[in-house]
Order: C-alpha cells, then structure tokens, then sequence
C-alpha cells in the first residue's frame, strides 16, 4: 500500500486529552473514533484540527456493518468522509463483523457467519468504504464469545479470503486473538501463522479481564504478558505500519501508558519494523 511508519500510538479518549492536545513526545500518531465527533459540530471540527496538528490521524469507526446489507444512519457515511478528509487520516479501519441489521443498528460487533456468502458481502462493502472514503482500508479481527453454526470456514482462512479479495489491509488486533485462543482452546501462534501477515498494516494492544472463566476485552488494563509475546512474534514477520494502545476504563497514570508505547517502540526497533 506505500504506507508511511507511524510509530506508536494511542487511541484517542477524551479522558486522555488533558495530555494530548499539546502534543506528546511518547505519543507519535492517534487513533479516532469518528462516531465520538458526529454529528460534526463545530466544536467537535475545533477538537479535530486541534489534534490534527499535533498527530499524525488514523480513523477507526464502529458503524460501517462490512459484514451485513443495510442503511447507514442518515449523514453517517458523509460524517465519516468529512472527518476523513478535515484530518488528512492516512488510513481507515473499522471490524470485520456487522453492527445492524437492515435499518437496525445493533450496537454490538457481531461476528458474521464463516462462510462463502459472507466473504462475498464483506468483500463488497469493504471495496465500497474504500471508494467512498478515498484511502487505504484495514479491517480488524474481533472477539467473538460464541460460534455460529452457521460457520464453514474457519476464521484464519476467512480473514485472508476477504482482505484478498477486497485489496485491504489488515488491523490485528492481539487481545482479541488473545481472548479467542483463551476461550475457544486454540493456539494463537499457530492461527497468527496462517494469516496474510504481510496484509497487516496497524497492530492493536489492549488488555482486560477475566470473568467467570471467559476473558473478556474489555479494554480496561494494560497488555498482559500474553499479548506482548504475540507481538515479539508477529512483528518481524509483517510490515506494520503502526501499532497503537485501546483503553477505554481504568486509566492508570498517564506515564503508565507512555511506559506501554516505548516497550512497543522498543519491540519495533528490534525487529526493523520502521524499514519503508
């Protein structure tokens, strides 16, 4: 994709902001919600610029549904062109499940059904995002509690058929992989191996919780060791453009969080991960 190196990041909350909006030296990009500014204000354009000339931008939505047929919200998919352009974002993810169903937005990521039919409708609406936002695409892999039975293909082998056929990139998130080796007993190294690792563009860390025997990604801890490993292993063996931190509760001090961003920085330096 001729993407450039970003570094490491965060994404954006605004808990976050009282250290963000002057700039950072251990922060080098910023990851956006774009649904946390629509409807687009003019405070929300004024937040926008603000942190555009601080930070290289990358927006990540929750309400594009690649993997179902429906209608946006009136203005949605205009809201996210417009945030798209005003902050020059040097790419756009959102996650590889479906948020509505027909007009009905669910307000939860849905893992799709594994199979033909659905790499076909996610395909589609992934190269139609792409066309109407006018820059590179990644979708992510999610955390799933349950499996369809719907399913015929196995996630790996579904990830790689829709990110080829959509020409886009790939946003790895390693809690959710961490969180779905944990609960559904697979091993995570050998799923990381079969994907098309050099489609991965953006790594997400985050940490959570585990509750009643299931780990959750709840995106309120750091990293645990577990999901360090994944990216000690990963990140030699793809070209990732930039791995940013999601937290969403339980904000330690913020130098806790620079701390996270240089022990990835310093994984990146190892393993050349800056090379163009």
């Amino acid at each position: 994709m001729g993407l450039p190196f970003l570094g490491v990041g965060l994404s954006y909350r605004w808990d976050l902001n009282p250290h963000l909006a002057r700039g950072n030296p251990g922060v080098d990009w910023l990851e956006l919600t774009p649904e946390h500014f629509l409807p687009l204000t003019p405070d929300a354009e004024r937040r926008l610029d603000l942190l555009a000339k601080r930070y290289p931008l990358v927006g990540h939505s929750l309400e594009l549904s690649v993997g179902s047929d429906g209608v946006d919200a009136p203005g949605y998919r205009e809201g996210l062109r417009r945030i798209t352009q005003r902050t020059k974002s040097v790419w756009h993810g959102d996650h590889l499940c479906f948020t509505r169903v027909g007009d009905l937005p669910l307000r939860a990521l849905t893992p799709v059904p594994l199979t033909d039919e659905a790499v076909a409708t996610c395909v589609r609406n992934v190269k139609a995002a792409q066309a109407d936002l006018g820059v590179p695409f990644v979708v992510e892999n999610i955390a799933y509690l349950f499996h369809t039975p719907l399913n015929t293909l196995d996630e790996a082998d579904f990830l790689r058929r829709v990110v080829e056929g959509a020409d886009c990139g790939l946003l790895l998130d390693l809690h959710n992989l961490y969180c779905n080796a944990a609960n559904h007993g697979f091993d995570p190294y050998a799923f990381l191996d079969r994907l098309p690792l050099e489609r991965v563009v953006q790594i997400h860390l985050a940490g959570g919780m585990t509750m009643e025997g299931l780990r959750l990604d709840s995106h309120s801890a750091p990293s645990p060791e577990e999901v360090w490993q994944l990216l000690e292993y990963v990140a030699p063996r793809c070209p990732v453009r930039g791995v940013n931190f999601e937290m969403d509760s339980g904000f330690p001090p913020f130098a806790r969080l620079v701390e996270e961003l240089a022990r990835a920085r310093a994984i990146l330096q190892r393993c050349g991960a800056n090379a163009a």
